[in-house]
């Protein structure tokens, strides 16, 4: 059984596996949530900021913008957290090590299922997502 690494930031998450402690890692699948790129004002509509207020001061939307970035992270989160939830069922890995940066890997934890939890291993405090697959394996213990 394979042994995953889910390296993962609010907008990209990569899947790679080991086939043994020592294995080299290669890359299953690579997700793109596209709506976590949008600038945060994208994600919240434009009829808030034309609005006026009984003051006939414009409202703006920055409270808003945030929760939308947010909610589009949690929404990433359990689209990630699904499908780690049903490989794991399935039994397509029987270790898992979560890379991602503080605030996203909090995220995820509050969401995996307790399947998958079990089969944590490690984790890792760090966005490495955008970085090569030799310098993510520096980061993770020397056997899987």
């Amino acid at each position: 059984m394979a042994i995953w690494v889910i390296v993962a930031d609010s907008s990209r998450a990569r899947i790679l596996s080991a086939a043994s402690v020592t294995a080299p890692l290669i890359e299953l699948e690579d997700f793109v949530h596209n709506e976590s790129r949008l600038p945060a004002q994208a994600l919240v509509t434009d009829r808030t900021s034309q609005r006026k207020d009984f003051g006939g001061h414009g409202r703006h939307t920055m409270g808003h913008e945030k929760t939308a970035n947010i909610q589009e992270a949690k929404d990433f989160a359990r689209e990630l957290c699904a499908e780690i939830d049903s490989k794991a069922q399935k039994g397509d890995f029987h270790r898992l090590y979560i890379i991602a940066p503080p605030k996203f890997l909090g995220t995820l934890r509050s969401i995996i299922s307790k399947t998958a939890l079990e089969r944590v291993a490690g984790e890792i405090s760090k966005n490495l997502v955008r970085h090569n697959i030799e310098d993510i394996r520096s980061h993770l213990p020397q056997k899987l």
